[in-house]
């Protein structure tokens, strides 16, 4: 059981011409295949051939040591054709870090797209504010308020929470401990708010408390309250 369906995947023709795209379409792209890798099977796919016949098996390693599994055709046929098209993605991914090389200031428009791509909710704007790419009025406003108060923080960094890759909105270390801020922008929403459950389930079933390890701010309407944000912090230390 894997996180993908085979008919979502996003898998590049070899014959694409990645090298003449434009930067937009390659940002894209690029975007998207970089979320599809994490949730793809672990390891590589080896083939190989004896006359006639075709062998595969999967290539993995674990404390600087490799280890073969071989995989059965009939088995094993839905992790052979997820890792054929891993190898394709990963080949795709290659071609397109090489061609980027000559888009000057390739690596925030990616980091940008990624964060759209990964959060389904987020607004179709970007907005750029102390040389950081959010995506809502709101969460820029956020950023304005942590460099007021020279606050180190990441924002929607891809974090491994409980098995799960989650980009809580921002991150900080307080006292040698991460704590994670949301802000909830959009609960009238009902995508946005069954979105939210969803991540929220995964934070406690991880054993993360709410108001220690997880910071929770809500819009009011289509207002925030920097002041309420700002106590919040506050009180735990951030600043």
């Amino acid at each position: 059981m894997y996180y993908f369906d085979m008919s979502k995947l996003v898998v590049p023709d070899p014959l694409l011409d990645i090298e003449s795209m434009p930067v937009e379409e390659m940002v894209t792209l690029h975007a998207k295949l970089l979320y599809e890798l994490p949730y793809l099977p672990e390891g590589t796919l080896i083939v190989r051939r004896r006359g006639q016949r075709v062998y595969y098996s999967v290539q993995t390693t674990a404390a600087h040591v490799r280890r073969d599994r071989y995989l059965s055709l009939k088995r094993d046929a839905e992790l052979i054709e997820l890792l054929k098209q891993k190898k394709l993605i990963r080949a795709a991914l290659t071609r397109i870090r090489k061609a980027s090389r000559r888009f000057k200031g390739y690596k925030r428009r990616l980091a940008a797209k990624y964060a759209i791509i990964d959060r389904r909710h987020a607004d179709h704007y970007i907005y750029y504010t102390n040389k950081i790419y959010v995506c809502s009025t709101a969460e820029a406003a956020i950023v304005e308020m942590l460099h007021k108060h020279r606050v180190r923080f990441e924002y929607a960094p891809p974090t491994q929470i409980g098995g799960w890759t989650i980009h809580p909105d921002f991150k900080y270390t307080v006292d040698g401990r991460t704590v994670y801020h949301e802000h909830l922008g959009r609960l009238d929403d009902p995508g946005y708010a069954e979105d939210w459950r969803r991540k929220q389930g995964r934070y406690k079933y991880s054993g993360l408390k709410e108001g220690t390890d997880l910071l929770i701010s809500v819009a009011h309407g289509k207002r925030i309250d920097l002041v309420e944000i700002e106590q919040m912090l506050h009180e735990r230390g951030v600043f």
